[in-house]
């Protein structure tokens, strides 16, 4: 009985310390959230400002354009945005999944942003444009600035004819959503406004405005998955703080029990020995 006394009570003091650190986590992703969310809300509607201007710059000459009809190559670039730790339920699993959906039975060249995709990434072989951007949450937009003109280079010399986003959308706070996003090539939409009158032409513009494009969406998209990352993190660590209070209070039962039935029969045992 002692034997299984001092083994509750170790469960418990383990347990306790799991608690402390579940908390803590909890605690950190609460703090960044207002930050993020920030941030994923400035980005969001500077990529929306950007997306309607290139809707409007949809004319016939545009429409050649290699940004809308590339040639052929048969290989797809995949930008794909995950965390840079664990602890945070489905949210890596559900991207490394999309991942795999999107690279199965086609060529692709990956680029992963966040430490967990990164390192998936090099233990399954994928070929990578690079593994350098191991922090989702603190790539900088410069950065991203100098990914999107890489991108671009790449794109007109033919290393690829597509170019997809795959990230997650927090849909709310208890949910968030994994998706992918085709950015290139550009689909016509419409005849464009003919009121629209480019200097010195449809096709200087839209050369000049492909880079700062690409940079928005990509800069929304890292910014809204870094607080999707925080929000299922968060939500992961509730659950398990949770969980552990349970398991504390379970076996805190299980110990006063045991307790109280090892005190009792101990007493029982010294009336007996006083009644001989």
């Amino acid at each position: 009985m002692a034997a299984d006394i001092k083994a509750i009570r170790t469960r418990i003091k383990s347990i306790d310390s799991t608690l402390h650190v579940t908390k803590a986590m909890q605690l950190v992703a609460s703090s960044k959230i207002r930050r993020a969310a920030a941030a994923a809300q400035g980005a969001s509607q500077y990529a929306d400002a950007m997306s309607g201007a290139m809707r409007g710059m949809l004319s016939p000459e545009n429409a050649r354009s290699r940004y809308f009809s590339p040639p052929k190559t048969g290989v797809a670039c995949l930008v794909v945005i995950a965390g840079d730790r664990g602890l945070a339920g489905g949210y890596n699993a559900n991207i490394i999944r999309l991942l795999q959906e999107e690279a199965r039975d086609r060529k692709t060249l990956v680029l992963p942003i966040g430490n967990r995709i990164v390192e998936y990434c090099q233990r399954h072989g994928y070929s990578l444009i690079s593994s350098d951007f191991r922090s989702s949450e603190t790539v900088s937009d410069s950065e991203l600035r100098q990914l999107s003109d890489r991108l671009i280079g790449l794109y007109c010399q033919n290393e690829f004819d597509s170019l997809k986003l795959l990230s997650t959308k927090p849909v709310n706070v208890l949910s968030q959503l994994p998706q992918v996003q085709t950015i290139l090539p550009l689909r016509a939409e419409g005849k464009g406004n003919p009121r629209i009158v480019f200097e010195p032409d449809g096709m200087t513009v839209l050369e000049q405005v492909m880079p700062d494009y690409l940079t928005a969406r990509l800069c929304a998209a890292v910014r809204s998955s870094f607080l999707a990352e925080l929000y299922a993190r968060r939500n992961s660590m509730d659950s398990a703080t949770k969980n552990a209070e349970d398991m504390i209070d379970n076996l805190s039962l299980q110990y006063n029990r045991a307790r109280q039935s090892s005190i009792t029969r101990e007493i029982t045992e010294i009336v007996a020995g006083a009644e001989k």
